[in-house]
């Protein structure tokens, strides 16, 4: 098999994982330049193509060339800036994926002819989104103009819903958009996003079809827009939201709008419209709780095939902070180390995923003791091999190379202070050495730990990297 007839399969294969926009948008000019020594050498037209293959696709790559070719280990990227101009290795890929595919099972977004409209996402519903203390009011309201009528009165008109990134809104307002397809199957139902309306009217403006984008937005039955706040600095959309806004608000249409804050604090939008968007029902969504966000992790995992330990999803769910986009982000980190090695996580290999996202993250123990990670000595032992790169052997055996000897009265130091052993328990754990032994070996790390900063460095790091604060 040559290397074109290899990328062919592979792209095949990547066509299905990811959407249309994003398969086009860094696959097409994407050569395979080389395979060699059990690696593929994989040609990007731009650094910024370069950047993000690397950064977001690499692993998804290599799993997928790997049904192809097993003995393939590792792939490589470089730029080569003459693929620019030159026609794609494989273009009937792309040809089956150019035009927008009827979702099965599930109407087709209806617009106005000659301009594009997103298609809405079949996977977000109403039904699983997972609700919490922080989501009820928000999902109940969704629910509540989901189950009215397109040419009843509506209730709250518009809906406006806040929040931080990753706290699904997104996904009420797909699954609004989703439910409301389904009970009105020939309702003109127009999801789109701030970035992509504006899109419209640049494309308008400069194709001098503005009133075919009009037409399209002021025909909608019930108008969606995600992360309004992208609409700063954008006059000439805003004044076309503003009119849009107001007629459709004489027409009694629903419309929906999310951001990731209030109207209220809206940068550099016009006061005439953050007060329309303000004008009906504004809710917020805040970070799930623990329950919440372990019921999504049971959810995620479920959908993806993966088989959680309920020890693994409590520390998963303790130590998603930030947003709901890091859980998924995680999950998906698992999955492909599941498909890659076939082991099965554990604390200490998603405590690494975690720590390569975020680094200056300290990590808590799913039951918030204060052994954090380690379980007993065995942990801490693989915490410190893992750390100075060192065998686990080597910590427990009796060599007498000063590297070795300063690593294992570290971990001796911290069974004592985490684990609470005895010198006793200690000594057995590390080869039945004599609980003196261990005891000066302690003392000896505690002493340096006072006037050696790379030994206090190093013992700070670990607790660190163990969830102990």
């Amino acid at each position: 098999m040559d290397k074109n007839q290899v990328w062919a399969q592979t792209l095949q294969k990547i066509s299905t994982k990811i959407s249309m926009m994003e398969f086009h948008t860094w696959f097409k000019k994407v050569h395979l330049k080389q395979i060699s020594g059990g690696a593929i050498l994989l040609g990007c037209p731009t650094e910024m193509n370069k950047n993000w293959m690397e950064n977001k696709y690499q692993s998804m790559i290599l799993i997928n060339v790997k049904k192809v070719l097993p003995e393939i280990e590792n792939v490589f990227f470089e730029v080569d800036l003459a693929l620019a101009s030159t026609p794609e290795q494989n273009p009937e890929v792309f040809v089956k994926k150019q035009a927008p595919r009827k979702l099965p099972n599930r109407p087709e977004t209806r617009s106005a002819t000659g301009v594009e409209s997103r298609i809405i996402q079949p996977q977000f519903t109403l039904q699983n989104f997972i609700i919490g203390e922080e989501t009820k009011f928000a999902h109940a309201v969704c629910t509540a103009i989901a189950e009215t009528a397109v040419n009843e009165v509506k209730k709250y008109n518009p809906l406006y819903i806040h929040g931080g990134v990753g706290l699904g809104k997104t996904h009420l307002l797909q699954g609004t958009a989703n439910e409301l397809l389904r009970r009105n199957p020939n309702a003109v139902i127009i999801y789109t996003t701030a970035e992509r309306f504006t899109n419209d009217i640049v494309k308008g403006i400069a194709t001098r079809k503005m009133d075919a984008v009009r037409k399209k937005y002021r025909k909608a039955d019930v108008l969606l827009i995600d992360d309004v706040q992208f609409l700063g600095g954008k006059n000439q959309t805003q004044i076309e939201l503003f009119n849009t806004f107001n007629d459709l608000r004489d027409m009694q249409k629903q419309m929906i709008f999310s951001a990731d804050r209030p109207p209220s604090q809206l940068e550099n939008i016009v006061d005439r419209l953050t007060s329309r968007l303000g004008w009906g029902l504004i809710v917020d969504v805040r970070m799930p709780g623990f329950e919440t966000k372990k019921a999504i992790i049971q959810e995620k995992a479920r959908e993806m095939g993966i088989i959680l330990p309920p020890e693994l999803e409590d520390f998963i769910a303790t130590n998603i902070r930030r947003n709901l986009r890091e859980l998924e982000n995680v999950l998906n980190k698992i999955s492909i180390e599941l498909e890659i090695s076939g082991k099965s996580p554990t604390e200490q290999s998603v405590a690494k995923i975690f720590r390569s996202l975020n680094p200056d993250d300290d990590l808590l123990a799913g039951n918030k003791g204060k052994q954090g990670l380690a379980k007993g000595p065995d942990d801490i032992i693989t915490f410190i091999s893992d750390y100075f790169h060192l065998p686990a052997t080597d910590l427990i055996g009796t060599s007498r190379k000063k590297e070795i000897v300063q690593a294992r009265q570290i971990a001796w130091i911290l069974c004592k202070e985490i684990l609470k052993m005895s010198y006793e328990a200690i000594g057995k754990a590390f080869g039945g050495k004599n609980h003196t032994t261990i005891m000066h070996g302690i003392k000896k790390i505690q002493k340096l730990r006072r006037t050696d900063s790379t030994i206090a460095r190093h013992i700070h790091a670990l607790k660190k990297d163990l969830g102990v604060r």
